[in-house]
């Protein structure tokens, strides 16, 4: 009977999220802007990011800079650690981990796990993407690392190797208020999931059942199935911060990562993430930049073993630009006519430049791709004699 009224109970929450993913298609969405800017302006949440993760691009952000506590968003991080073992052969996703008294001890949401009782790594993933299990994600952290002092100091490392300078992780749950990081930071890190699918799978999932109590797991990511490509990711609340949602929608070639700090309510958090996400998907797209053959002609080489050298594009990378206007591009580029030798690989000889109506987008370099050593009087001497011989 219980277990029957729990389903039921999981029923009435889904019917919820759906009713509430209606309002969340229907809000901000009646004013048309001009540009991000503007859009976030008109925003009560306090820190929001929106970031392109296959560009890495922040396409717009307000107070995104802002250093807050993150609460259960920490867990995103701990999920991307835990994926990084499973990847590197160190953690089987099959394998059973052994709950320890300090994970048992944990409090807050959890799954209720025992002393000394076995959950397979597949179930504890479960446990902290669908749901935020404390005990879950101490019980990895412990399976990685042997100890969550080690597994935290993997999560700063990773942070700063993604370029999360405004982060520092204090544990492994979010419990800490130490846990603190800002909404770019944050969009980077989903961006690093999305881009990898990590966990994709069990992010976007929505009920599930795990642990032997048959602990019942509801995500609280209204977002997802009811808002095009999205491939989930985390919604929590704090008393000190308020709402907070970290979120990824993938629509054609563009994984825009959306991240929101201090909303007042639910329903602003998914109604001011949905209008931002949907204007990044609307006004904006991947360019791939279209190099002029002219730019990698072949260079000459004064006094080289080489009569010429090829070159090669430094520093290009695909960029966002505004949708529609990939027509009003144009390149400018600057190289030497002549090159002396000796040149090494890599030698800059020239600049590349794109631009628009509103200036420069992106500067490349342009530079030798092979090595040219220079000539000395032996190999002239060589030339020479190949030269007579062959008039």
């Amino acid at each position: 009977m219980i277990r029957k009224a729990v389903s039921f109970m999981i029923v009435i929450v889904l019917v919820t999220v759906n009713i509430a993913g209606g309002m969340i298609k229907a809000g901000a969405e009646e004013e048309e802007y001009k540009n991000i800017d503007e859009l976030l302006n008109n925003c009560s949440s306090e820190c929001i990011a929106v970031y392109e993760a296959n560009t890495g691009t922040l396409i717009g952000g307000k107070n995104e800079n802002e250093k807050r506590y993150i609460s259960h968003l920490t867990k995103l991080m701990t999920a991307l650690i835990v994926n990084d073992h499973i990847a590197s052969g160190e953690l089987n996703i099959d394998e059973k981990l052994k709950t320890s008294e300090y994970a048992n001890s944990m409090q807050g949401v959890q799954i209720w796990l025992d002393v000394g009782e076995e959950i397979t790594v597949d179930e504890l993933i479960k446990a902290i993407t669908i749901s935020n299990a404390n005990d879950a994600a101490v019980v990895l952290a412990e399976g990685c690392c042997q100890s969550e002092e080690k597994f935290v100091k993997e999560m700063n490392k990773r942070a700063k190797k993604l370029g999360m300078n405004n982060t520092s992780f204090a544990d492994c749950t979010g419990t800490s208020e130490k846990n603190i990081s800002t909404a770019r930071d944050i969009s980077i890190l989903i961006g690093e999931l999305a881009k990898n699918n990590v966990f994709e799978e069990y992010f976007k999932m929505r009920i599930a059942e795990v642990g032997r109590k048959g602990s019942q797991l509801v995500t609280q990511n209204k977002l997802i199935g009811n808002y095009k490509g999205c491939c989930g990711y985390k919604s929590c609340y704090s008393e000190n911060e308020g709402e907070m949602l970290a979120a990824a929608s993938k629509q054609r070639d563009m994984a825009v990562c959306t991240v929101v700090i201090g909303a007042k309510n639910e329903e602003t958090k998914y109604s001011e993430a949905k209008a931002v996400t949907d204007f990044a998907f609307t006004h904006c797209e991947i360019y791939y930049p279209e190099i002029p053959a002219e730019a990698t002609a072949d260079i000459e080489v004064e006094h080289g073993k080489k009569p010429i050298v090829g070159t090669e594009i430094t520093g290009e990378r695909n960029i966002i630009i505004e949708r529609g206007t990939y027509r009003q591009i144009y390149t400018e580029f600057t190289r030497e006519e002549i090159v002396k030798a000796p040149v090494s690989k890599g030698d800059k000889i020239g600049t590349l430049v794109f631009y628009n109506d509103k200036g420069e987008i992106l500067r490349c370099g342009i530079a030798a791709s092979d090595n040219v050593e220079e000539m000395d009087i032996l190999f002239a001497f060589k030339c020479l004699l190949y030269n007579l011989f062959n008039i």
